[in-house]
């Protein structure tokens, strides 16, 4: 040990530097400091690796630690290393604490099992298949895992998908951000920092990650901001019934976007509406909960013009195998754009007739609308839309289910379009009068 000492007090980093291998071997070990080698290894390449190691005893058999390479870290941070290895070997020797080596061994071992990104995000989607906090414990919608997967598939996955969880910067994750908004798609940015925000929130509770949340402070680059309700006044609503009316468009479509305007249902709850859902004799549409997007089955009250509507419907009817009740043009499901495509199309048509363009969801919007000029109440209106009731303490306390109260909301709906389409009076808001 003494002649190791020797040894060791003559090394310096410049010698270090200008360190060879001898000739014809293809490694070696230079003495730093007792316990602390410079350890030399040829590559392929014929390259010359110079790496740190800590030679201990451990249960009588000699093992080596890897500090790092040379000149990566430096002679000093390596005698640094040396020391705190040393005291955490003496510890062991008292039983205070687990061998350097030993710790070293697990901690790789850790490194090794602890799942990559990818890993975490596909046991992420298992888990929200499983049931949800905010569903009750239900599913996620398949629509809301794919909208996850395409997310993750676009901008992340290719980036950071193969890197450990655990080892996850802010800055990987902001450079997953940035990249849609560098291509000029700040709604994409958007849902990759969402999609990245629950995949965190994910690994921190199942404590594959440690320490700081490596989203803090990454802001949402778009933040949430609800446009301006883009829905139809009375008169704008009777310039786009007449212009439906009067335009060519598949019948079936045009009955549809009626259906939604006295309905409030969303599109693709009345697109692919079927018959076996209707029960006319008690003026009752059951949506499955496989198109709901609650997850749960809801049931519309059907006021008296949409019964007509309805029956108008089933009189179009050409192949009596066919299912639904708005059916596309060749007799099967109507197209998922058909209304959106029908709408643009008349768009320049409404708009001379003093409309305004709209959109499918718009409709929805439309009805909402309405029943607020109506006087319907803001919590029977949000029931006839099939919203969560954002109210605590009602959900908590009101047990009332008010169905009649929103069977009189449809009915008023109803009413109050067959009114317009005869020429009744426009329910005119008081803000719009005064001006």
């Amino acid at each position: 040990m003494a002649q190791d000492k020797a040894r060791a007090t003559k090394v310096t980093d410049a010698k270090l530097a200008a360190a060879k291998l001898p000739d014809g071997k293809a490694e070696a070990r230079i003495l730093a400091a007792p316990g602390l080698y410079l350890h030399l290894r040829r590559r392929a390449g014929g390259e010359v690796a110079k790496h740190w190691q800590y030679r201990a005893q451990v249960a009588g058999v000699r093992r080596w630690l890897s500090l790092g390479a040379y000149p990566a870290v430096s002679l000093a941070k390596a005698n640094a290393d040396l020391l705190e290895h040393q005291k955490a070997h003496e510890a062991a020797k008292k039983g205070e604490a687990d061998h350097p080596v030993i710790a070293a061994r697990f901690a790789r071992r850790a490194n090794v099992e602890m799942p990559t990104v990818a890993q975490a995000f596909d046991d992420w989607i298992a888990d929200k298949r499983l049931g949800s906090k905010r569903k009750d414990g239900r599913p996620v919608r398949e629509r809301t895992i794919t909208i996850l997967t395409e997310n993750f598939d676009a901008d992340i996955r290719a980036r950071i998908g193969d890197a450990k969880i655990s080892k996850l910067t802010p800055e990987a994750i902001r450079a997953c951000i940035d990249a849609p908004r560098k291509r000029g798609a700040p709604g994409a940015a958007a849902h990759v920092y969402r999609t990245l925000r629950g995949l965190v929130t994910f690994a921190i509770k199942r404590q594959l990650i440690d320490g700081a949340d490596p989203m803090r402070g990454i802001d949402n680059p778009k933040p949430y901001r609800p446009a301006p309700v883009n829905a139809a006044s009375d008169a704008e609503l009777v310039a786009l019934l007449r212009a439906v009316d009067e335009s060519d468009m598949h019948e079936a479509t045009k009955l549809a976007i009626e259906f939604q305007l006295l309905t409030g249902a969303r599109p693709g709850e009345v697109r692919l509406a079927e018959w076996r859902e209707f029960n006319l004799d008690r003026a009752l549409w059951t949506i499955p909960a496989s198109r709901v997007k609650t997850d749960r089955e809801f049931r519309v009250h059907l006021s008296d013009a949409a019964l007509v509507l309805l029956k108008r419907a089933k009189a179009l009817r050409n192949d009596q195998k066919s299912t639904f009740v708005f059916p596309g043009a060749k007799g099967g499901t109507m197209d998922k754009m058909a209304i959106a495509h029908a709408l643009r199309r008349l768009a320049e048509r409404v708009e001379a007739k003093g409309g305004k363009r709209l959109r499918p969801h718009d409709l929805r919007r439309t009805f909402r609308t309405m029943l607020s000029r109506l006087g319907v109440q803001p919590h029977v209106a949000e029931l006839c839309m099939n919203h969560q009731e954002t109210e605590t303490m009602r959900r908590v306390y009101d047990g009332h289910d008010y169905s009649g109260e929103v069977a009189a909301a449809w009915d008023a709906a109803g009413a109050h379009i067959k009114a317009l389409r005869a020429g009744g009076a426009l329910v005119i808001p008081m803000t719009a009068r005064r001006a």
